[in-house]
């Protein structure tokens, strides 16, 4: 297995001239160096591009003893020798001929072979390998013992060896599943696609996860506005399996996050050979690549696979990681019908899930649902029950997730190829409509943009606070703050305790729950010094978004204002964002003079990057200018850096 990153070479390149480019086709857990083996292992390692042997005997020892385990014979097709008498470039091949054809001169010499060439230090190094036979393999022969394998040089190379008939199972399985870049012609759209992205796109990245066969196994890519946009919305992100687990011939994972509209946003796309926790691991290590080695906050995932749990384990370590809630739910119907009241107990389930605020109040309602409905020998709830901490919301208010499958009212999905792809669709198809869905989410964003800057929601109260919000968020998400509005006025405040500048308030807050009434009680802490507020309900820290129980006590407080820190930058409307002028092979006509401008200002200013880069002074120097000229911008303009889209927009009229 191996891998290339940023590659304008052709998919099907096994090996090239040079020893960087055979050092990239390596896994990242390998090291050139001489091959160490498993003592408990019978089998001389599959030949890779980057094996090393301390002499030629050991070199040609080892491949002769691999071809022997394979069923052919070897001989040497080519060698070099330099002044010295040493040789210096070796060609070892099978010795077969095809024994298809009739006539004995149009019998061709078999094209399996490894290429060594001799280093700098003595040692001789595999620069190039093909594995492919134009004949079929003879019975493979006895064994290898231990004894013969001690004498290669155990040193840096972990090689993962397997039994050969492990190797040869392994090997139709994953042919099996390769198909999906083999169809149709669906290798080369693959290909021809990644190509042509690079080319129209400076800042498009892809990767290619190659087998031991140096096909394409798995694959990355994000073209420059997606990798912008994660510069922007990258806190959480959201892994879309959909494709794999409904078994559609494309097996697209997608890497998703929400914009300030609430609106799904691209981050990158893979397509996986086969789900396991090691293609999981690949992927995931590859958009950390991608995003300059930031990670995501927080990453959202199906529940049922545990493939991908552990995947996120491994390269994600410290970020917090939940399972998507609406998948889980839109599972439940399907697994409660065949229990009497079945309605009944759905809406018990959905209260527990979303209208417990505390820990202790879901396991306590959580437990006399399984005890009213006779639940206690249902592996999947109890399985729910057992990662309760991975999925519902009392247990996962504590950090922040922007808003992602947290209410009934959510999309079950945030997809992103809705309408473009479905179970039957080519990879060639979706390569071809890959583009077109992309745009179709840009200009949605546009529109969104445009009427969020120029129009404004009217406010549902005379709260000045409100007026703050309706003046800086985008219309979606002040709509969410505008039903927190409404919400106030079910709670009712009372101060617990007071010590100093922080009060404690018991906020009550009037329900329908099961078509009866109900209370509910929630804590918020006021600090009157520095106007800081905290609910325990957790609204604020999960989706970005204060509570009615902060609201109401805000009220209660007599606060005209609340502090910026509640204001988030990630759902404000008038900030023009860097992923709206990265030039694409799509994107929204209407900013294309705007793209091109941006696009070119950015090359400049790379250049002179690059010419100040090199001293101490000439850096601070075009610090201080680009400072002076910021100023000098703002001022020109009139208008902020971080102006509204329609500011920007009559702005340029006006110039013109």
């Amino acid at each position: 297995m191996g891998e290339r990153c940023h590659s304008d070479a052709p998919l099907d390149t096994i090996s090239s001239g040079s020893e960087e480019h055979l050092i990239s086709l390596l896994p990242k857990e390998c090291k050139i160096g001489s091959i160490s083996l498993d003592e408990n292992d019978d089998d001389y390692p599959v030949p890779r591009p980057g094996m090393i042997f301390r002499s030629e005997a050991e070199a040609r020892l080892y491949y002769t003893k691999y071809a022997d385990q394979m069923g052919f014979s070897v001989k040497t097709r080519t060698s070099k020798r330099g002044g010295e008498g040493q040789v210096k470039y070796l060609i070892l091949v099978c010795s077969e001929r095809s024994r298809t054809g009739i006539d004995e001169s149009k019998k061709q010499y078999c094209t399996a072979r490894i290429n060594l060439t001799l280093r700098k230090d003595g040692t001789y190094q595999i620069s190039a390998v093909t594995l492919g036979h134009n004949h079929e393999l003879g019975s493979q022969r006895i064994t290898i013992k231990m004894k013969c394998i001690r004498k290669l040089d155990p040193e840096v190379i972990d090689m993962r060896v397997k039994k050969m008939s492990e190797q040869n199972n392994c090997g139709n399985y994953l042919q099996t599943e390769r198909q999906w870049i083999r169809e149709n012609g669906d290798g080369d759209a693959l290909q021809k696609y990644l190509v042509r992205m690079q080319e129209q796109d400076r800042n498009f990245f892809y990767a290619i996860d190659l087998d031991d066969l140096f096909s394409a196994k798995n694959v990355f890519w994000s073209d420059g506005r997606s990798r912008a946009a994660y510069e922007s919305f990258g806190d959480v992100v959201t892994v879309d399996t959909t494709c794999l687990s409904n078994h559609y011939k494309v097996p697209l994972v997608t890497f998703i996050g929400v914009n300030h509209h609430g609106q799904s946003v691209l981050f990158g796309c893979g397509l996986l050979s086969s789900d396991d926790s090691e293609s999981f691991a690949w992927l995931f290590k590859s958009l950390l690549h991608c995003m300059s080695g930031v990670p995501p906050q927080g990453i959202v995932t199906d529940h049922c696979c545990m493939a991908m749990q552990k995947a996120v384990e491994t390269v994600y370590p410290s970020i917090r990681h939940r399972w998507c809630l609406s998948n889980i739910m839109e599972k439940l119907p399907q697994l409660i019908h065949k229990y009497a009241n079945c309605k009944s107990l759905r809406d018990r389930m959905h209260n527990v899930v979303y209208d417990t605020p505390t820990t202790d109040e879901f396991e306590g309602k959580w437990k006399k649902i399984v005890e009213d409905f006779d639940l206690k020998d249902n592996k999947w709830l109890k399985e729910l029950f057992l990662h309760r901490h991975r999925w519902a919301p009392s247990f996962v208010r504590g950090g922040f997730w922007a808003g992602m499958y947290t209410n009934p009212q959510s999309e079950s999905r945030h997809e992103i190829f809705d309408g473009f792809i479905n179970q039957q669709t080519t990879l060639k198809q979706f390569v071809d409509q890959y583009n077109n869905a992309l745009q179709y989410k840009a200009e949605k964003e546009y529109i969104a943009d445009i009427h969020s800057s120029s129009n404004s929601q009217t406010c549902v109260t005379k709260s000045p606070i409100e007026r703050q919000f309706q003046y800086a968020y985008t219309h979606a998400k002040f709509l969410e703050v505008q039903r927190e509005f409404v919400g106030k006025a079910d709670c009712n405040v009372f101060v617990a305790c007071e010590d100093g500048s922080i009060c404690r308030y018991n906020v009550i807050e009037d329900m329908i729950t099961e078509d009866k009434p109900k209370e509910s009680v929630v804590e918020v802490i006021y600090n009157r010094e520095d106007c800081d507020i905290k609910c325990n309900c957790g609204l604020f820290e999960f989706r970005g978004i204060l509570c009615r129980h902060s609201l109401a006590v805000l009220s209660q407080e007599r606060v005209k204002e609340v502090p910026c820190k509640y204001i988030l930058d990630r759902w404000r409307k008038n900030i023009v964002r860097k992923h709206v002028f990265i030039k694409t092979s799509y994107g929204v006509v209407h900013f294309e003079p705007q793209v091109q401008r941006f696009d070119l200002l950015c090359k400049q200013f790379n250049n002179i990057a690059a010419a100040a880069a090199e001293f101490e002074g000439t850096s601070s120097f075009v610090k201080d200018t680009l400072c002076n000229l910021k100023e000098k911008l703002e001022s020109w303009t009139s208008l902020p850096i971080n102006s509204s889209l329609v500011d920007v927009e009559k702005h340029n009229n006006m110039i013109h």
